[in-house]
């Protein structure tokens, strides 16, 4: 039988037929998207953005500028708090101790990442002469490029190197090696040397008190205020919750950081609770994974590059972990995790747009 060129329909079946069909496909496009769409309250579709900006806080904090300091006389004697970190007994203990400087020192080499990044922000970068190579490394350092420009850059136990460019003060702290800062003192180089500082509220006294020393007050005491401002900020845009984020920080060989880390300080910045703290932890401690399948986190955050992640989710014992069964374990690199400057408020900026994954 030959097949028919044309069919004819009468009009109202044409309409009645069409309008079946339409009704049909949205009912499918209701069903599949009742289907894919997450289950409540779980945000896993959501881009992370930060709360705020991160290029322009970046920005800020890396030049303040205040009032010029026009009291004060050289040589000037300080005196200041130093903090101790006892290893063995995981407490701290607070020393006073003074310092005299014969005068305003116009080339200066910091020891150590954290001191380097606070000098970016509140001195003439001229008169940082020198840079080690941690502070030259972008996973150490949030100047790394700058520093690596500006140059040059000596390893940290390179102390002839240090010496031969006659710096008129060495920043150095509580880290830095004996040999190295004897060597200094042979040398008739001046150091200063900064006791333990992790929260933000410690890095802002160390903030205050380097400005003093190399004359820059009024500098200081900006980024202090700025410190502060950007605080209330990113606050202001953490969202309201019944109950707050419960976040563990899970760095290589099983450490998590408790009170005295910046970590603390970033999720009391973004209102969530540090677990390592929750459960008693001073400084760092070491857990195997019973403890942690116990303590049972809502978050969980890891250093990438540490393949840290991979381990966790494939283990079958953390299988029943909230954090594991909700998919919030999550990498961020290792610079965000192990600042000690003002830069901190970028990494509570960051993890804040991690853990509460909420659109800007």
């Amino acid at each position: 039988m030959a097949r028919p060129s044309l069919i004819f329909i009468p009009k109202s079946i044409e309409t009645s037929a069409m309008r079946s069909c339409r009704i049909l496909s949205a009912l499918l496009a209701i069903c599949c998207l009742v289907a894919c769409a997450p289950p409540s309250g779980v945000n896993h579709g959501q881009k992370a953005v930060p709360p705020l900006d991160m290029h322009r806080l970046s920005t800020e904090l890396s030049h303040a500028r205040g009032n010029p300091q026009t009291e004060g006389a050289w040589p000037r004697k300080i005196r200041y708090s130093f903090d101790v970190h006892d290893l063995k007994t995981d407490t701290f203990r607070q020393e006073t101790k003074s310092f005299e400087i014969q005068k305003k020192p116009l080339r200066i080499i910091p020891h150590a990442v954290g001191v380097a990044e606070i000098l970016w922000a509140i001195c003439p970068r001229e008169r940082l002469i020198a840079f080690n190579d941690l502070t030259a490394d972008p996973d150490s350092s949030f100047i790394a490029d700058k520093a690596r420009q500006q140059g040059p850059i000596f390893r940290s136990k390179q102390t002839e190197l240090v010496i031969g460019y006659r710096p008129d003060l060495v920043f150095t702290v509580f880290y830095s090696g004996a040999d190295f800062k004897e060597k200094l003192s042979q040398a008739q180089i001046p150091s200063f040397e900064l006791g333990h500082f992790g929260s933000i509220e410690s890095v802002q006294r160390q903030i205050l008190l380097i400005g003093e020393v190399i004359g820059e007050e009024g500098n200081a005491r900006a980024l202090v205020n700025l410190i502060n401002e950007r605080i209330r900020d990113l606050k202001a845009r953490i969202p309201r919750r019944d109950h707050p984020v419960r976040v563990l920080y899970y760095d290589e060989g099983g450490y998590v950081p408790g009170k005295s880390s910046n970590f603390n300080s970033i999720c009391d910045m973004i209102g969530a609770v540090n677990v390592g703290t929750e459960q008693g932890i001073a400084s760092w401690s070491r857990i195997d994974y019973e403890t942690l399948l116990k303590w049972n986190p809502d978050v969980i955050i890891v250093p990438d590059r540490s393949k840290l992640k991979e381990l966790l989710v494939s283990n079958r014992l953390l299988s029943h972990a909230r954090a594991i069964r909700s998919g919030s374990v999550y990498d961020v690199p290792g610079v965000y995790l192990r600042v000690s400057s003002q830069y901190m408020l970028l990494s509570a900026d960051l993890i804040a747009g991690i853990i509460y994954r909420q659109p800007r």
